[in-house]
């Protein structure tokens, strides 16, 4: 029997292919926190974004309201989408000495505790003429 001697011979080997595969499980698990941070960042940026729109519509409100009646006004909103606490005030010069004369001073704040239980605020202030 003849043997047959081949030359150049060129491939892999199975053990070639199994030290590749576990050099690449080791670099896509280092990716793996990445991923958990980056579905984190999301979620904390979606709840932020619509506390602001939140905090933003009831700053409208507020300045669009002709009367607040008595002055300080303070107004709560618990669980608004289950989520979000509002707290609404509106001061005078009378109430907050370091408010000028003529203007209220509205204030919405948004509360909320995010996916990782940590309390989250968002605060708008702006100022209205009494006239």
């Amino acid at each position: 029997m003849k043997k047959i001697k081949l030359k150049n011979q060129s491939g892999i080997t199975l053990l070639e292919v199994m030290i590749s595969m576990i050099v690449l499980a080791i670099g896509i698990l280092g990716l793996a926190p990445l991923i958990t941070v980056s579905i984190y960042g999301n979620s904390y940026s979606d709840d932020l974004t619509v506390a602001n729109a939140l905090a933003q519509q009831e700053v409208e409100v507020l300045i669009n309201q002709s009367d607040y009646g008595q002055i300080p006004f303070y107004s709560t909103t618990d669980s608004v989408g289950g989520i979000y606490l509002v707290n609404r005030i509106v001061e005078d010069d009378i109430s907050d000495a370091m408010i000028p004369a003529g203007l209220y001073k509205i204030s919405v704040d948004i509360g909320w505790v995010d996916k990782q239980n940590q309390q989250r605020t968002v605060q708008y202030s702006t100022f209205k003429s009494k006239i």
